[in-house]
C-alpha cells in the first residue's frame, strides 16, 4: 500500500519553508556533480511541472501572509508519499514494459521519464484526495503545495542494518526507492481557513481573530490513506491482494483478536485459491 507520513512538525515550520526547500535539491546537486543533468527532478504543483526553487518556496511562503496566522502557530507541513517494493517494481513494468527492474539507471531517457509522471499524476491525485479530506467542500484548487520526487534512499545511523554493522550509515540503499515530498501550506488559498492534517474531528473548535469565528477543518488521516490507495489502484489498474491492503494490515497489527483470525484466514484462503490456479 502507498504509505502516506505526515511528518510532525518543527520550529522551521512556523516560518518560512526555504530550508526545507532547499534540502529537497539534494538529490539533484548529486546528479549534476555526476553531469547526470537529464536525471533531475523538479518541483511541481497542482498544474507546472518544473517550478525553480525561488517559486516553489515563494508559493507556500506567500500564502500564509494575511491569514491570521501567529508567529507560533505552523506555516506549512511536509508530507512523504512512499512505495512499496512490489508497487514500485509494478510501476517501472509500467514504464518500460520489462520486469526485474530494481533501478532508475536502468531505464532509457523516455521509459524515465514516463515513470517519473506516473508518479507525480499519483502524487497529484493524493493531493486532491487530502483537499476533499477536509469535509469542507475543498478541491485541488484551495490548496497550496509542491512537491518533489526522489529516487534514492539513504542508511540512517538509527536503523538496524547500521547498528548491527551490515552497512554503514549514509550508504545508499539497493532496490528502487522512489518517493515524494511534498510541503503543504497551512492556509487556504482564497480564505482565512486553517488546513492542518494533525487536527482531528475532535478538536474541531473556531478559532476566534479579532472577534471573527475562523473555521478549523479537521482531516481523517486514516480515510486519506485509504482513499490514496484506491486511487493508487484504479489509476495504474493495480490488482492489490488482500494482505496488501491498509485496511487488513492495520487490522492486523491494532485490531481484536477476533478480526485478527478473520484476516488471517481470509489470507491463508486467497493464497490456496491462488496455488490452485498456477496448478492448471
Amino acid at each position: 500500500m502507498p504509505v502516506c507520513i505526515i511528518h510532525k512538525t518543527t520550529a522551521d515550520s512556523k516560518g518560512s519553508c526555504s530550508k526545507y526547500t532547499f534540502y529537497l535539491n539534494k538529490e539533484n546537486q548529486e546528479l549534476i556533480a555526476d553531469k547526470k543533468y537529464d536525471r533531475q527532478q523538479f518541483f511541481f504543483d497542482q498544474q507546472q511541472n518544473k517550478l525553480s526553487t525561488a517559486t516553489a518556496m515563494q508559493k507556500i511562503d506567500q500564502n500564509t501572509k494575511g491569514k491570521g496566522l501567529t508567529k507560533k502557530e505552523d506555516k506549512y507541513f511536509t508530507v512523504t508519499l512512499n512505495f512499496s517494493e512490489k508497487e514500485l517494481s509494478y510501476l517501472a513494468e509500467k514504464a518500460t514494459g520489462r520486469k526485474g527492474i530494481d533501478d532508475v539507471n536502468q531505464m532509457s531517457k523516455k521509459e524515465f521519464e514516463k515513470y517519473n509522471t506516473n508518479i507525480r499524476e499519483y502524487a497529484r491525485n493524493a493531493m486532491e484526495n487530502y483537499a476533499s479530506n477536509f469535509g469542507i467542500n475543498l478541491s485541488k484548487n484551495n490548496i497550496v503545495y509542491f512537491g518533489k520526487t526522489e529516487h534514492k534512499r539513504k542508511y540512517k545511523g538509527t536503523e538496524k542494518e547500521v547498528i548491527t554493522g551490515k552497512v554503514k550509515s549514509g550508504e545508499l540503499k539497493p532496490g528502487l526507492q522512489s518517493h515524494v515530498h511534498i510541503v503543504v501550506s497551512r492556509s487556504h488559498k482564497e480564505k482565512r481557513i486553517r488546513l492542518s492534517p494533525h487536527r482531528s474531528a475532535r478538536n474541531t473548535n473556531n478559532h476566534k481573530l479579532r472577534g471573527r469565528n475562523i473555521p478549523n477543518a479537521s482531516f481523517d488521516r486514516m480515510q486519506w490513506v485509504i482513499k490514496n490507495e484506491q486511487s493508487f489502484d484504479e489509476q495504474f489498474k493495480y490488482k492489490r491482494s488482500l494482505n496488501e491492503k491498509f485496511e487488513v494490515q492495520y487490522a492486523l497489527k491494532n485490531g481484536a483478536p477476533e478480526e485478527n483470525i478473520k484476516y488471517k484466514n481470509l489470507i491463508q484462503e486467497k493464497n490456496i485459491d491462488k496455488s490452485k490456479e498456477l496448478e492448471l
